[in-house]
């Protein structure tokens, strides 16, 4: 079995939305206008990936897209009110925090798999986590602490 350099949690299609959000997020000055290419360029994504990332999270409002010669994404809501939760929704539902770790149809308190009371626990905490980091929260973290999203 060889190992992967994938996340299993989230989808690469998460994954790139939660990057380009936080992109604007550090990069917002007012209701600056952010090119879909400047973004994935600046975070090695594809450009036609990352611009269906784009519209799904515009179509959830998460980002507000205009077409013009100074047009491009922004966030929708300022970053302190869109938690990391919400682009997860946004992009995949929120399955993962409901489905059996296992994958078993109707596992649950009355026919357990056998990491059903562990995979609850770790999910609710996964959940609140999720929940309560904010985008402006990660921007920090960028900003201050030097983290990396790219």
């Amino acid at each position: 079995m060889t190992r992967s350099h994938h996340s299993a949690l989230l989808t690469k299609s998460t994954r790139y939305a939660i990057q380009a959000c936080a992109y604007l997020a550090v990069h917002a000055n007012g209701d600056l206008y952010r090119p879909i290419s400047e973004i994935a360029t600046a975070l090695s994504i594809p450009f036609h990936f990352l611009k269906k990332v784009m519209a799904e999270l515009a179509q959830q409002g998460i980002i507000a897209s205009q077409r013009s010669a100074r047009g491009g994404v922004a966030l929708a809501k300022d970053p302190r009110q869109i938690a990391l939760l919400d682009i997860m929704a946004a992009i995949d539902g929120d399955d993962i925090f409901k489905e059996c770790l296992l994958g078993l149809p109707g596992c649950g308190e009355e026919k357990p798999c056998p990491m059903h009371t562990a995979w609850s626990t770790e999910r609710n905490r996964l959940k609140l986590m999720f929940s309560s980091t904010t985008l402006a929260d990660i921007a920090t973290r960028i900003q201050i602490k030097g983290s990396r999203i790219a």
